[in-house]
Order: C-alpha cells, then sequence, then structure tokens
C-alpha cells in the first residue's frame, strides 16, 4: 500500500503579533495568535469591530507583515517570503474576497473574473478561461450581469463578483472577510451554501471574518477574536 504523507495544514501560525505605529504610540493589533485551520476545514472568525480580525486576514495573505511569530499557508512559511514571491503564492495557493471587493471598474463582471485566471497564467485557451469565468459567475447568481461594469452593479453583485474571482482558480484556501456582508438573506443563504459545497468538493481550507449568525454556526468550528487574541469560542 502507497504511504501517503500527512497534509500540511491551510494555516498553522506561532506567536503572532502585529504593531502599527499611531502617532507618537503604537497599536498592538495581534497578540500571541496561535491556532491551525485544517485542509478542507472552514472556520469562522467572529468578534467585535476593530479587535483585529481583518489585520489578521491581512497577515495571512502576506499583505501585511507581522511584527514578531511564524505563518505557514498550505505547507509555506510565508514570513520571510519577498513581495515578489508573496505575489506568485498568493497567485498560486489563495483565493480572497475583500470587505471593499477591489474591482476593476474599467471592467466587466467576466472581465473582472477571467483576469484571476489569466495573472494565474492559466494554459487554457481563451474560451475556456471565458467558460470558466462564466461558470463562476452563475454559480453566484450572475450569470445575467456578465457584461456589466461595476458601477452598473449593486454593492451586493460587486460582492458575488469578488466571490466569483475568489474560487474561479479553485484555490487551496478562501479567504473571506464579510462575504454576505452585502447581501440579503435569501442571496446570502445561498452564497453560504455555495462556500460550503465549494469547500467539501474541493477540499479547500475556509477562513471567514464575520458577524452572520448563520454563517458562523454552519461553519466546522467558531474563533473569536478580542482584543487582538484569538481563541475558541467558548459558546459554539
Amino acid at each position: 500500500m502507497d504511504f501517503k504523507p500527512p497534509r500540511p495544514p491551510a494555516i498553522a501560525t506561532e506567536g503572532l503579533n502585529l504593531r502599527l505605529a499611531s502617532g507618537q504610540s503604537e497599536l498592538h493589533i495581534l497578540r500571541d495568535v496561535t491556532f491551525r485551520i485544517e485542509a478542507g476545514e472552514v472556520v469562522a472568525v467572529v468578534g467585535p469591530s476593530g479587535s483585529g480580525k481583518t489585520s489578521l486576514l491581512m497577515v495571512l495573505a502576506g499583505l501585511e507583515r507581522a511584527t514578531s511569530g511564524s505563518v505557514e499557508v498550505a505547507g509555506t512559511p510565508i514570513t520571510g517570503l519577498d513581495e515578489d514571491r508573496l505575489a506568485l503564492f498568493r497567485r498560486d495557493t489563495l483565493g480572497i474576497l475583500f470587505q471593499n471587493f477591489h474591482l476593476i471598474g474599467s471592467m466587466t463582471a467576466l472581465e473582472n473574473v477571467m483576469l484571476a485566471l489569466e495573472i494565474a497564467e492559466d494554459p487554457r485557451p481563451l474560451a475556456e478561461l471565458e467558460k470558466a469565468s462564466k461558470t463562476a459567475l452563475e454559480a453566484v447568481g450572475l450569470g445575467d450581469r456578465l457584461g456589466h461594469l461595476p458601477s452598473a452593479l449593486s454593492g451586493g453583485e460587486q460582492q458575488r463578483v469578488g466571490l466569483a474571482r475568489a474560487i474561479v482558480n479553485r484555490p487551496r484556501l478562501l479567504l473571506a472577510d464579510e462575504p454576505t456582508g452585502n447581501l440579503d438573506q435569501a442571496t446570502g443563504g445561498r452564497i453560504i451554501d455555495l462556500i460550503f459545497s465549494l469547500a467539501r468538493e474541493n477540499d479547500m481550507a475556509v477562513m471567514l471574518i464575520t458577524h452572520d449568525p448563520r454563517l458562523a454556526a454552519k461553519a466546522d468550528r467558531q474563533l473569536e477574536m478580542a482584543c487582538g487574541r484569538l481563541g475558541e469560542r467558548a459558546d459554539a
């Protein structure tokens, strides 16, 4: 029988700290954060605004440098990577849904999603990239908005374009900041189902920052951030 080595965790941090200058003082944003998320696991991070949740996501994505401690994502220690190697790592490993979407205003919904495949240097013909992007947009309920610019889309629709872009590459890890924050209840429910379906079907790990109790309750685990410290939620 072939021996298969254990897969590395999707996320593993040890003693993670983030301090940022604020005028003449210093803010201690993350405090000794140590946790793991396994491949295929869906974890919700909850906590009050300003507790450090989004800063944690930024550090995990390599978009913010930790002051101290270590971060491994899918077995790759990212703390010491330079900017070029971080960019390649994000391209090949992560899907990121930002709270403010970061769509390109001059590109249609379809073009915004296709851009993720082009940046990833996907070798498939252009027609196949377009088909994959259409499928991702249809999955989030935007099959009739393919040719719309972001300015012609509602906030909730822009958010769904951002999610389609984040998942079109079938990433090993999805980091999502308030993925249902701008959606009505029915649409939010469909997006929750989609995220969990993708996680199960593709063995994709997911870390969700959320204030949505429905989403948090459905996760495999809930972690709570308070004053920069992260731990298991006691009442989950």
